[in-house]
Order: C-alpha cells, then structure tokens, then sequence
C-alpha cells in the first residue's frame, strides 16, 4: 500500500505569525534602505559585488548586522538621485 500524502489543506498561518521577530539582530534590504534614507532597489545595486562589514549575501538576498548600519552608510555615501521620467528625451514627430 503507498504511503499517505498530507492534507493539502493546511491550516493558514495567524497573523501573530507572519510577523517578524522584533528580537533579531539583523535587517533586511528594505529595513536597511528605510534606515539610510536609500531605496531599496538602488541599494541592492550598490551593495551587488561589494564585500562591506556586517553584509553577506544569502541565497535569500543580503543579511545586514544592526550594529553596522552606520558603517555601511558611511561606505556608501548619499543616497543617488531618484529617476526623473521628465528627463528623458521627447517624442520625435
């Protein structure tokens, strides 16, 4: 006889536990670009190929240490300007 395969329909998960633990040291992407005034796409690209402190890639993205917000903000300076769609060139008639 083959084995049984499990429920399909799992009980979905409480709100409480989506959250994410307040009591972990690290950041994501986004939390680290709130923090340094960056958006988080631009600061993907720049962290891309850089071997900064408290910053290594994961197969999930990047795991940011807490402690090391003001360093990397440091290696990396001011945030770029944001694109400006009313820059690009115009139409040719």
């Amino acid at each position: 006889m083959p084995p049984q395969k499990a429920s399909k329909s799992a009980p979905k998960a409480d709100a409480s536990e989506k959250q994410k633990s307040k009591d972990r040291d690290w950041l994501t992407t986004g939390e680290l670009a709130q923090r340094i005034g960056w958006r988080e796409h631009a600061l993907r690209d720049a962290l891309r190929g850089k071997d900064l402190p408290g910053v290594r890639r994961t197969s999930f993205g990047y795991h940011v240490e807490a402690s090391a917000v003001d360093e990397i903000k440091k290696a990396l300076g001011e945030a770029p300007p944001k694109g400006n769609s009313s820059l690009k060139a115009p139409a040719r008639n």
